[in-house]
Order: C-alpha cells, then sequence, then structure tokens
C-alpha cells in the first residue's frame, strides 16, 4: 500500500472509531448526486438528434441517424437508438434533457475546457475549486469523506484540495486488502514515527470491521453488464444502499473523442452507458431509492456539425447533458442551438453551465446561497 493512501485511510480509519455513534445512522435520509463525465466530448447531435433539420443532414452525409435509428421523443428531436433505457426514463418523465451547454469563449482543448466546466469558471480564469466545493465545505457531514471517485478516472478539477475525496476502483478489494493488516502492540519508547505507522495500523483494523458494517453484501436483483462503466455503477450502489451519507459520487466513461469512425464507436459507448444507467435505475427503484438520487452527465464540450475526412467529427462547442432520477420533471430544457447559425461549422452555446449548477445546487440540495444563485434556475427540480 502507497503512503499517501495509508495515510488517507488512517484518517478516515480513526475518524470512524472516534465516531460509532453513526453505527445508527438512518437509511434514507440522505441526497446522492451521481456525476457521469462522458470523457472525450460526446457527439450531442447523435445522442439528441434533430431528425428535422436539413442542416444536419447536409453537414454530416455519413454520420447523420435515419429516423429509423432513433427513438422519437416529439415533432424535431429523437434519442440516439441505443438509448433506449433513458428513451423508456423519458417516457415516464424522469430525464430532462438540457440543450445547448456551454460557456462564452469556449475552448476546444481537452485539458481546459474540462477544467473551466468543473471549475465553472470564465474562459480566461483559473480556479482550483470545482462548482460542487463550496457546497460540500458547508455542508455538516456525518461521516469523513467529503465524496467519492469511482472508477479509473481522476477526480479532475471537480472539488478542491482540501476536501477528503476518496478515490476507489472496488470497494471489496480495498475490505480485502485491509484484511491483510494485523493489529499490532505499540512499543513505547520507540521511534516516533514508527510508533505513528503502529498506531494507524491498529486504526484500520478497527475501521475494517465498522466498513464491513455498512457496505451492501446483497445480492443485486437486476443484471449489469461487464463493462466498465457498468462495474462502477455496482460500485455507487453499494454505498447508495448504506446509511453512508456521501452526497457526490462521481463516475467516467472515456473514449468520446471521436474524431474517427464515430458512428461505430459512439453507438457501442451509449449502448453501454444506456444498459449500465438501466440496470442502475431499476436496482435504485427495487431499494426505494430512486427519488433519493440524481444522475447527471457532463463533458468537456460536444463535437463540430460538420463531419470530417476520416468519418468522424472534430471538437465542438454546445453539447445536451441528461439528468435522471425520480424527482425530476422530465422534458426538454434550454434551447437546441440554431443549426443554421454556426461559427466555423460550430453550435452557439444557449444554456449556460452555471444554470444547470445552480439548478442542482439550490433545488437538490437546497443550497440557496450557492455562488450561481444569479443565474437562472430550471424547473427541472
Amino acid at each position: 500500500m502507497q503512503r499517501r493512501s495509508f495515510i488517507k485511510l488512517s484518517a478516515i480509519a480513526a475518524w470512524y472509531v472516534l465516531h460509532p455513534v453513526l453505527l445508527n445512522a438512518k437509511k434514507n435520509s440522505k441526497k446522492t448526486l451521481v456525476l457521469i463525465e462522458l470523457h472525450g466530448g460526446n457527439d450531442a447531435l447523435n445522442t439528441v438528434i434533430p431528425y428535422t433539420s436539413k442542416v444536419y443532414y447536409n453537414l454530416r452525409p455519413t454520420l447523420a441517424l435515419p429516423k429509423s435509428q432513433m427513438n422519437i421523443i416529439n415533432k424535431q428531436f429523437g434519442l440516439n437508438k441505443n438509448l433506449s433505457n433513458i428513451h423508456a426514463l423519458y417516457q415516464d418523465n424522469n430525464v430532462a434533457i438540457i440543450n445547448g451547454l456551454g460557456y462564452a469563449k469556449p475552448n476546444l482543448s481537452h485539458f481546459r475546457s474540462i477544467e473551466i466546466v468543473e471549475t465553472a469558471s470564465m474562459s480566461d480564469q483559473f480556479l482550483d475549486e470545482g462548482w460542487v466545493a463550496q457546497y460540500l465545505h458547508s455542508k455538516k457531514s456525518s461521516v469523513p469523506i467529503d465524496a467519492m471517485v469511482i472508477g479509473k478516472r481522476n477526480k479532475g478539477k471537480l472539488f478542491s484540495n482540501d476536501l477528503n475525496v476518496l478515490q476507489i476502483k472496488n470497494i471489496n478489494k480495498f475490505l480485502e486488502q485491509s484484511n491483510r493488516i494485523s493489529s499490532v502492540k505499540s512499543i513505547d519508547g520507540f521511534n516516533e514515527n514508527l510508533k505513528y505507522v503502529q498506531e494507524q495500523q491498529n486504526l484500520i483494523v478497527r475501521a475494517n470491521t465498522i466498513l464491513k458494517k455498512y457496505i451492501s453484501k446483497d445480492e443485486l436483483k437486476y443484471t449489469f453488464d461487464d463493462s466498465q462503466i457498468a462495474l462502477d455503477f455496482k460500485e455507487a450502489l453499494k454505498i447508495i444502499k448504506t446509511p453512508l451519507d456521501i452526497p457526490i459520487i462521481k463516475i467516467a466513461q472515456k473514449s468520446y473523442d471521436t474524431h474517427a469512425n464515430q458512428l461505430s464507436t459512439q453507438n457501442s459507448l451509449l449502448k453501454d452507458l444506456d444498459s449500465a444507467l438501466g440496470s442502475f435505475v431499476k436496482e435504485l427503484k427495487s431499494n426505494d431509492l430512486f427519488d433519493d438520487v440524481l444522475i447527471v452527465t457532463y463533458s468537456e464540450f460536444g463535437r463540430r456539425v460538420k463531419e470530417n475526412a476520416s468519418m468522424g467529427t472534430d471538437h465542438g462547442t454546445a453539447s445536451s447533458q441528461f439528468v435522471i432520477g425520480g424527482k425530476v420533471k422530465g422534458g426538454m430544457y434550454g434551447h437546441y442551438p440554431d443549426l443554421r447559425k454556426l461559427i466555423k461549422d460550430n453550435m452557439i452555446y444557449t444554456t449556460e453551465y452555471k444554470s444547470l449548477y445552480n439548478t442542482i445546487l439550490s433545488g437538490w440540495f437546497n443550497d440557496q446561497r450557492n455562488p450561481y444563485r444569479n443565474f437562472e434556475k430550471m424547473k427541472f427540480l
């Protein structure tokens, strides 16, 4: 175990040992936000498809999807056919589609744009604190973990350095590894550094015992695929089904940077995402938890309207994202960008990301003092 991970685990262990009252925490008394980063820049136009637009078909002679490859949601738009579960949830009014998401003076670098989206900064402003950080700082949490990142993708700039964000790939493996640590008897008068390590080792052993009481050992009622995104959703369920109040869980799905051969790549990714989401939502519903969880997708940017010579699309601007949950008022929100008014074949954003963040923070977490409260609040919550 690396020293950094050991020390972090030790701090968490110490907290659990000193706060046994958590054992009596009530289930279902919390709200969880699950953020799904579609890393690489998902193509909104082949996700939420403007099938009545001539521009869409003219600029995408090989990539534009016919109506036969979509699930129609209204007289203008359809969802990619691989999003069958999301379509069904949309018909049940549990999906809000936020269109035209972006920000002024868009940056088309993956690294910079994801920083802008996660920190809600201006294009020429560099911030170290993510849009959820202030809320997490103000929240009086009953656990020592402010948020979790599940999977291989790093936490990025979504949080801040002084928050206790636990990144983990597999909770059961974590428990297995901590099972290997045995308690030891501290030796007085010994090297102080070694004594500290011995004390922390004992705390880890005791923390392992406590954590086992929380992590659900229930068999899942619904089948999940073997995709990485599905495995990450399964890990998220282990936390959500416990009384541990960890308000934000981030997972990510990579490979959306579809410069070439976009159709097969994006369709496969959306199919995996939809299947994982479908099983995740069914499992939440079976545990009466769907009303307590808000699922939000996001991406660093969208894709260019005009296809390139490699049967793909280059970095673009505005995107469409999904907000899913039992408390969501479904429908289309924000104006879909006018494809007749493009700048260098890119859409002009119509919905500021800060408006989405204000809606989530004030409408979901009831944080009326969030820094984005002056931006329009959408009505999906």
